[in-house]
């Protein structure tokens, strides 16, 4: 019940009161106090019933949630009521888990004690600053952190802060207006050049048959788990996985969450629905990035035949290893028939990259790049070949719009509008020279 005392002063009577509002995270009991001022002419009778009567709003509103003060709350303490009352409605579970370590590791430390409602883009911007600098890192490595930490980071607090501006808990969220600290130049895309490319996929088809032929040469009657993975189907699917990688552009979770009710063989494509993802040592399926990630991309035909093959070489996997068969419809699958874990592709491509380095001069060597990389590759080449436009670029690779195309593949869009100049050169001016001539 909220406990009403009156004030007397020179300007005249008013009311002081307090409700309480529960406990903090020390056991501190909170109170959220107002004050009541009657109106002028009233008796000292009609302003005291007045009171009581705002008094009985106020609780009521306490009582709802309407009185959190930004003021009186800490960012730290805000943050677990977002972490497990918002955050899980907002988020997809992957980007839940990567933003609680970014909360722990970088926010809380510097700005939880702060009161939220006192949090300006000042303090924002001074943090931002703080974590690119040396020893700025709480996970044991040298440096600061990278620009691209540290838009997560600053993601990860303005879906904090949003949250608490939607709810009345501050005026405004001070993230947009605070500056990045200086980088020397943008991450530019890598990926692989169109001549390291069919390097790479020959490389990968002829490891594939080195194994084979190792396989076959110690050939014995299959009696374990282990026995089975020199099954072709399990060599097969790399080769399977970095064609569609490099021909369809897909994310890495979206082609271990594939599942084969999704390739249509018929008209040569496969329908992207889903994505895989792997929380806690354990595999998970979750929606596409976004709505434009839903999609079917078109393949080759030569790259259909090769997926028919493997799916041959997985039936007869399957039936050889029987009841230990665990999985159910996912192309491509670990040992027991489950979707492969989602590192496995990227251990799988690093050691082939490692593996060709090996065999040839430095100048030839591959470059060490990423398995998502592969899709920029994807893009890249598509780009640059002048016969395919940047919408249809963006549509392929389930991007939201063209700006996040063009943003990341504005050095090849630039590469192929100078070929297309040097060819119109080739065409008109050095003519126009000869016939001047």
């Amino acid at each position: 019940m909220a406990s009403i005392r009156k004030i007397e002063n020179k300007k005249g009577i008013s009311y002081k009161i307090e409700v309480s509002n529960g406990y903090d995270r020390n056991g501190k009991k909170i109170r959220e106090t107002t004050t009541f001022t009657p109106e002028p002419g009233m008796t000292e009778k009609q302003g005291k019933k007045a009171a009581e009567k705002y008094a009985l709003a106020f609780e009521e509103k306490v009582k709802n949630g309407g009185c959190i003060s930004g003021d009186k709350l800490s960012l730290e303490d805000f943050t677990q009521e977002w972490l497990t009352t918002y955050a899980p409605n907002q988020l997809e579970v992957t980007t839940l888990s990567m933003y609680k370590k970014v909360i722990e590791q970088r926010i809380i430390p510097s700005l939880g004690n702060l009161k939220i409602g006192k949090i300006k883009t000042y303090h924002v911007e001074k943090f931002f600053l703080s974590l690119a600098q040396d020893g700025a890192r709480l996970d044991g490595k040298e440096g600061g952190y990278s620009i691209n930490s540290i838009r997560t980071t600053r993601t990860a607090l303005s879906s904090i802060l949003t949250t608490a501006e939607r709810l009345g808990i501050i005026e405004n969220n001070p993230c947009p207006k605070a500056k990045l600290p200086k980088h020397e130049e943008e991450e530019t895309v890598k990926c692989f050049t169109k001549d390291q490319t069919i390097r790479f996929l020959e490389f990968v088809d002829s490891d594939y048959e080195k194994e084979k032929a190792k396989s076959r040469k110690n050939d014995s009657t299959v009696v374990s788990m282990q026995d089975y993975v020199n099954e072709d189907a399990l060599k097969m699917q790399y080769r399977v996985f970095f064609r569609i990688a490099l021909f369809g552009g897909l994310r890495r979770g979206e082609m271990v969450g594939l599942e084969w009710k999704n390739v249509d063989f018929d008209k040569n494509v496969i329908r992207v629905k889903q994505s895989a993802y792997r929380l806690e040592e354990k595999n998970g399926i979750k929606g596409t990035k976004t709505k434009s990630s839903v999609r079917a991309v078109a393949f080759p035909q030569p790259i259909m035949d090769l997926l028919k093959e493997y799916k041959k070489e997985q039936d007869k996997y399957r039936k050889c290893i029987g009841d230990k068969w665990c999985g159910d419809d996912w192309v491509f699958i670990a040992e027991n028939g489950e979707n492969i874990n989602i590192n496995s592709p990227y251990n799988k491509f690093q050691r082939l990259i490692r593996k060709y380095n090996r065999t040839v001069p430095d100048e030839e060597k591959l470059p060490r790049i990423s398995l998502h990389d592969l899709r920029h590759t994807n893009a890249s080449l598509l780009i640059r070949s002048n016969k395919v436009d940047l919408k249809s670029v963006s549509a392929k690779l389930g991007h939201a719009n063209m700006n996040t195309t063009a943003k990341y593949y504005i050095h090849s869009y630039e590469e192929a509008e100078q070929e297309t100049a040097e060819i119109l050169e080739e065409m008109l001016i050095e003519n126009d020279v000869k016939v001047a001539k």
